[in-house]
């Protein structure tokens, strides 16, 4: 579970269509990789999400208690020891008030795959992280238009 960033020479990283364009001009990934490892950041689940609650000031224990997550899995996940699911990760977004892109962010470097807003349930969702509603009004909202829960199934 990783997600790897480049940065430019002007110590930005580097955006997605950047990163794909310095690949598409290479000739050899080997080169590319070689060239480019010093500015190749790696960053985990954990260590994205201490970085989030370090942004946010915020504890693991008052964010799981928001997320609504049995403590036990909230720790393991917090901690590396539970590859969390796509439901369990937007409770937790929802458990930090997490802005879209940093829910996006999330599920990318979870490799749980990003809100897409053709998905109605999906839509929903980012609906709901937009009109900064918390994780009780999003689960009413999901089951108001007959769409699963957050809360269901948190552990696969």
């Amino acid at each position: 579970m990783s997600c790897i960033l480049a940065k430019k020479e002007n110590g930005k990283n580097a955006n997605t269509e950047e990163l794909l364009q310095m690949l598409q001009d290479t000739t050899s990934l080997h080169h590319f990789l070689d060239d480019h490892e010093t500015d190749l950041l790696t960053v985990d689940l954990p260590q994205y999400l201490a970085m989030l609650l370090s942004r946010h000031q915020l504890t693991k224990q008052d964010v799981i208690h928001a997320s609504n997550l049995d403590r036990s899995l909230g720790y393991q996940i917090f901690n590396g020891y539970r590859n969390p699911s796509r439901n369990a990760l937007l409770c937790i977004a929802f458990g930090m008030h997490l802005m879209l892109p940093e829910t996006q962010r999330l599920l990318k470097v979870a490799q749980r795959g990003e809100l897409y807003p053709k998905n109605r349930r999906d839509a929903a969702i980012i609906f709901s992280i937009l009109h900064h509603l918390d994780l009780i009004d999003v689960e009413l909202l999901l089951d108001g238009i007959g769409e699963p829960c957050l809360n269901r199934n948190l552990e696969r």
